[in-house]
């Protein structure tokens, strides 16, 4: 038909349109929880490498980590499409600006679905944040260790601490509290 743009979907399409874009939103949503779970995943072997000590095993889940909050970005982005998409495959009107506005306009089934999904999303992505802030908290001990140690005076090899010898059956861990 001339001055129609075939990108609006004609009424017959809308149902068939709407089920594909309600598909790849779900898929997006999927997408996004599983590389939060990757992402806490991500966060759980950092603290693993920051109790144990072991630096390179600490910078490969820092980058891992990296190369994940990228993919979330960028799916972030795409959900936010495939929600325009949805929003206009409903209505030729505005379209709303976030999912859970979508939601309110969809049948109860798509909304439900989709309600799921963005439930595990949000478990998903609390987890990680809550296992993020320990390891910020565990670094910022470990920073402040270190600060704390540079304006000692450590010998090891006459076992002296600050100008006190230190018994030598002294574990690391009572160390820790002497300083």
């Amino acid at each position: 038909m001339p001055g129609v743009s075939s990108f609006a979907p004609s009424s017959e399409h809308r149902p068939a349109s709407r089920l594909a874009l309600m598909d790849q939103l779900c898929r997006i949503l999927s997408d996004q929880e599983e590389t939060c779970q990757q992402l806490a995943a991500c966060a759980q072997e950092q603290q693993t490498a920051l109790r144990e000590g072991k630096g390179s095993d600490f910078v490969r889940a820092s980058l891992t980590q990296a190369h994940l909050a990228r993919r979330l970005f960028f799916l972030e982005e795409e959900r936010g499409a495939a929600v325009e998409a949805l929003a206009h495959a409903l209505s030729e009107s505005s379209a709303p600006s976030s999912l859970s506005t979508l939601m309110e306009r969809l049948p109860e089934a798509d909304s439900a679905r989709l309600a799921a999904r963005s439930r595990d999303l949000q478990q998903s992505a609390d987890r990680a944040s809550v296992l993020q802030k320990v390891n910020a908290q565990m670094i910022q001990t470990n920073i402040q260790l270190a600060a704390a140690l540079s304006r000692q005076h450590i010998d090891p090899a006459s076992r002296y601490y600050g100008g006190a010898q230190v018994a030598s059956e002294l574990p690391a861990s009572q160390l820790d509290r002497r300083i």
